[in-house]
């Protein structure tokens, strides 16, 4: 049996909350329908972020001084990016240079690297799939009320996600006297889910 250990370098914590848990479920699928032979994934994907005196530094050295810190600790490297309009811009600037800089700097690590770029925000994906916002709100209303796309792909046309996803969710709270979290950040990782 092979072992599969994942890391995700992320623009924040809330993309973290919903990416592992997408990039999780998908390379399991992966490994158990396309897979060769037995793959266990780690279920944890770890959350990579430079070490303190490289904060500072550029995008691709804080990436990669990331990686180095955590180098033993991990098979796959998913490195996200957000679009804004331009997924290939954003990966050719964003995330290459950094794979690079990793495939020079670290050639004895076999290190395998997946750009993760939604179009425009990872907000947009979270939009797609209104049966699992209904279920982490705690909702019925339909998608018509909480103003989703009425196709998952038209998610990522949506010029602000992140306001169409609050507009979601305020959208759950009317007439509702409720202690649930105000922010739709404490909900990404139950939609990943």
């Amino acid at each position: 049996m092979r072992y599969l250990a994942l890391a995700l370098y992320s623009e924040g914590p809330s993309d973290h909350r919903f990416l592992a848990k997408v990039i999780y479920r998908s390379s399991y699928w992966l490994c158990a329908t396309l897979g060769r032979s037995r793959v266990e994934v780690k279920e944890e994907v770890i959350d990579l972020d430079a070490p303190h005196k490289f904060r500072q530094g550029s995008r691709d050295t804080r990436i990669l001084e990331a990686a180095r810190a955590a180098i033993d600790t991990f098979n796959i490297l998913f490195v996200h990016s957000d679009g804004a309009g331009d997924a290939l811009g954003a990966r050719d600037n964003n995330i290459q240079p950094a794979v690079n800089l990793i495939t020079q700097e670290l050639p004895y690590a076999e290190i395998g690297t997946v750009p993760v770029v939604p179009v425009r925000e990872t907000e947009a994906w979270v939009l797609a799939d209104g049966d699992a916002l209904r279920d982490a709100f705690g909702t019925s209303l339909e998608d018509d009320r909480l103003g989703l796309p009425i196709r998952a792909r038209q998610a990522e046309r949506i010029t602000d996600p992140k306001q169409a996803l609050e507009k979601a969710f305020t959208a759950t709270l009317v007439g509702r006297k409720s202690k649930r979290p105000r922010k739709t950040s404490q909900y990404l990782e139950l939609i990943g889910e």
